[in-house]
């Protein structure tokens, strides 16, 4: 495994650490607080950080099963991957992107959301553990905006798209509080 492979994981999983945390902090009422009618709660906002991490690790899993077959998903663009990084790293506002719809939160509990994260870090292990040095540099995982993602890109992608939203529950905690 690659230093920087290693290094996205351990940014994701310190990301999640840190959501753990500030929703632990919490008393639970304000936990499923909406600061406005649109606004998600800060549960929510763990839920769809959870399902679209969770999302991904059953996509890789899929595709690095040794019984299954691996679908060709096509090249990764480096552009569209660093378009997608800046994106990310912005301020903007932006929707789940369509297709992507099992993100959306659909109404767990944080308990369960909590019970969900501590199993990812042993699933990242496993993948780590099994994928093949000829598959760590092909798309594994398709993003509905820049496409194909390599293992490595897909970890990123999770760790930067984790940061994001815990901004996002900070500023509701600001709010709420």
């Amino acid at each position: 495994m690659s230093s920087t492979l290693s290094g996205h994981i351990d940014r994701l999983n310190d990301q999640r650490g840190a959501f753990v945390e500030a929703l632990d902090a919490l008393p639970p009422s304000l936990r499923t607080l909406k600061p406005s009618p649109e606004a998600w709660s800060p549960v929510e906002i763990a839920e769809h950080v959870y399902r679209s991490e969770r999302a991904v690790l059953r996509g890789l899993e899929r595709q690095l099963d040794p019984e299954g077959e691996r679908r060709e998903l096509g090249k990764p663009s480096r552009a569209k991957f660093l378009a997608l990084m800046v994106a990310l790293r912005s301020p903007k506002k932006f929707k789940v992107p369509e297709g992507v719809s099992t993100t959306a939160p659909a109404g767990m509990t944080y308990e369960e959301i909590h019970e969900g994260w501590l199993s990812f870090p042993t699933q990242w292990e496993a993948i780590l553990g099994s994928t093949p040095e000829d598959l760590l540099n092909v798309g594994l995982i398709r993003h509905p905006i820049s496409g194909p993602m390599t293992l490595s890109q897909s970890a990123q992608f999770l760790a930067v798209h984790t940061a994001r939203h815990f901004k996002q529950l900070e500023r509701t905690l600001k709010v709420l509080k």
